[in-house]
């Protein structure tokens, strides 16, 4: 045969190669397309996926966290419902106390009543004993304690509150001294003075002018006029004004004496 033909045979079956080989690489290119494309969706449905579940995730612990907290507020509430109920039951226990105490007011008024009395009638008749130092202004504030005796719309306990304070006055006089001015009968006529008071021991006056000085004689109970001890009462003045410092002086002094039979305080 010649050698043409043996060409054309060549080229004949390289042609039906190629022929049968094309089908077969365009399915091996479709599958590795199809498998790419399925990839790609795989990849795909993997980020959704994923997407979905870190926002599931995020919901998750934002419910978490709010189940935390309900669950604190939970326990804050149930706490101070505790705290609460045990402060409703000491309320309780008060109310109850307060109920039983008030069952008894009217006995406790029943005897303090005669008590006050008592007290203010002792306090006028001491006021009556005692050495006159602002004698008037004692005596109203003493008619005033009696006068609110009668009235109903001051509490029993506000009138033992002023009663007990006008003793409390009584007795802090006894430890204090004091200068002020006001009037006096000085031979024969009134006349405004200075006096002073040291405690319930010393008390004198002394005209503005200083020519009349005169002590109280709790003995005798009446004014001495004590001339010779003008000087003392001028330093004593200053004294209880704190217009000098304290210093000693030397004036007569009128022991306590007993109260006569029929004149004690009640």
């Amino acid at each position: 045969m010649p050698r043409s033909a043996f060409r054309g045979l060549g080229v004949l079956f390289t042609g039906l190669v190629l022929v049968a080989v094309a089908p077969a690489a365009s399915a091996q290119q479709q599958q590795l397309d199809q498998s790419v494309k399925t990839q790609r969706m795989i990849v795909t449905n993997a980020a959704a996926a994923q997407q979905t579940i870190n926002k599931l995730s995020s919901q998750t612990q934002r419910l978490l966290n709010r189940y935390l907290m309900v669950e604190q507020q939970l326990r804050q509430l149930k706490k101070y419902n505790a705290n609460l109920q045990q402060l409703i039951t000491n309320q309780q226990s008060r109310i109850k106390s307060l109920n039983e105490q008030m069952g008894h007011i009217s006995d406790v008024e029943h005897g303090i009543v005669p008590l006050m009395e008592q007290m203010i009638a002792g306090l006028k008749n001491f006021i009556k004993l005692d050495v006159p130092y602002r004698l008037k202004q004692r005596e109203r504030e003493a008619q005033k304690l009696e006068d609110e005796m009668g009235n109903s719309d001051v509490s029993v306990a506000e009138k033992y509150r002023l009663i007990t304070s006008a003793y409390q006055r009584e007795l802090q006089a006894g430890r204090t001294i004091a200068a002020y001015r006001g009037s006096l009968e000085v031979n024969g006529k009134t006349q405004t003075v200075d006096f002073l008071r040291i405690g319930r021991v010393v008390l004198c006056y002394q005209t503005l002018d200083q020519s009349q000085t005169g002590c109280w004689d709790q003995r005798t109970r009446r004014w001495v006029v004590e001339n010779g001890f003008r000087a003392a009462v001028v330093q004593g003045l200053q004294v209880a004004r704190k217009q000098t410092s304290p210093k000693m002086l030397i004036l007569p002094v009128s022991a306590p004496q007993q109260a006569q039979a029929g004149q004690s305080a009640q």
